[in-house]
């Protein structure tokens, strides 16, 4: 399965609906009289436009893009992202960057259990020298294992069972 990239007009409709869920989400809770609830709500979004603020800073518009994207794209997995980046990253990265995230994405997603939640957590830390972005895909599907490509960047695999899928791209 291949997904073709986002319009602009596409993407601003996906989060203008994000942004107008989050505010009904606020609403209720003050309709309820669940203020805590409410201030939650608008903390985890401020908190979520930092990250996201955070990871433009990677200076890598093939991959930003894509992170930015990616639960739009594909929507039977929860994201969940945290970043760090201190330093942008080489622009020669971000092609193979992306082809990488994307290949393992598309290399399970058909094949996700229709009855089950699947997570994916993405965290990404950029350094002055170096960087790493952590994948790890919760689940349940049935695929064979993802044979891994030669890259310009270091790819090592912690776990890659019908359920569970961790491994770091670093350099």
């Amino acid at each position: 399965m291949t997904v073709s990239k986002l319009t602009v007009s596409e993407a601003l409709r996906f989060a203008n609906h994000d942004y107008l869920n989050q505010l009904h989400l606020i609403q209720m809770n003050l309709d309820l009289g669940r203020v805590d609830e409410a201030k939650k709500v608008i903390f985890d979004q401020s908190e979520h436009c930092k990250m996201l603020s955070n990871i433009n800073r990677l200076q890598l518009t093939e991959t930003v893009e894509w992170l930015h994207t990616l639960s739009w794209r594909y929507p039977a997995l929860q994201l969940s992202m945290t970043s760090n980046v201190n330093a942008p990253i080489q622009s020669k990265y971000d092609e193979a960057i992306v082809q990488y995230l994307e290949n393992t994405i598309i290399h399970v997603y058909d094949k996700l259990d229709p009855y089950e939640e699947h997570q994916l957590l993405l965290n990404i830390e950029t350094y002055e020298e170096k960087w790493n972005i952590s994948f790890h895909l919760k689940g349940k599907w049935e695929q064979s294992p993802f044979s891994i490509e030669q890259n310009i960047f270091n790819v090592e695999t912690y776990e890659q069972t019908n359920t569970s899928w961790k491994y770091v791209l670093h350099i």
